[in-house]
């Protein structure tokens, strides 16, 4: 091989190589969330820290959380606060499947009816990343593919490169 082409190929591995290991890194399964306190008058809950548990939920009513955490928030001028709920074990919150909100100030009960959560603009695109197979072909000949099985091969899930000619 010419060494420009090995440079090349060399070069597409690395980009290919940090773009994978750098995308399972950087996704923070964080959830900024934003509300507004009012008392049962509909005033605004004065300046201060109130302790809120949040709840997800598999469905809009009934049922039991898949998830929970209680938080000192701070309340700033005309009731309005905002968190980061976050720490989601891997195998109950998958954000795969819609999901619920609850919000409970203690000792009242939860609010309803229950926050559906929305995907934000990004991570609407980013669910295309779920549905990516195949090959991804640069010029000049060059094929960097991702297989689920080979028959020469047992392991799965490995990136195999190769050259059409």
């Amino acid at each position: 091989m010419k060494p420009l082409f090995k440079t090349i190929i060399f070069l597409c591995i690395l980009h290919f190589s940090l773009f994978v290991f750098s995308s399972f890194a950087g996704i923070p399964r964080e959830i900024s969330y934003q509300g507004r306190l009012t008392d049962k008058d509909g005033k605004p809950l004065s300046e201060g820290t109130v302790s809120i548990t949040f709840r997800l939920y598999t469905q809009e009513s009934g049922g039991s959380a898949i998830w929970s955490d209680t938080k000192s928030v701070p309340v700033s001028s005309g009731g309005i606060f905002s968190t980061i709920l976050g720490s989601f074990p891997d195998e109950s919150v998958k954000f795969d499947q819609p999901y619920w909100l609850g919000i409970q100030i203690p000792p009242d009960a939860e609010m309803t009816p229950r926050q559906k959560l929305t995907a934000a603009g990004y991570a609407v695109r980013a669910g295309k990343a779920d549905e990516a197979e195949g090959k991804i072909k640069a010029t000049g000949g060059l094929i960097i593919e991702t297989r689920t099985s080979d028959p020469a091969s047992p392991e799965t899930g490995q990136v195999w490169l190769r050259t059409d000619q």
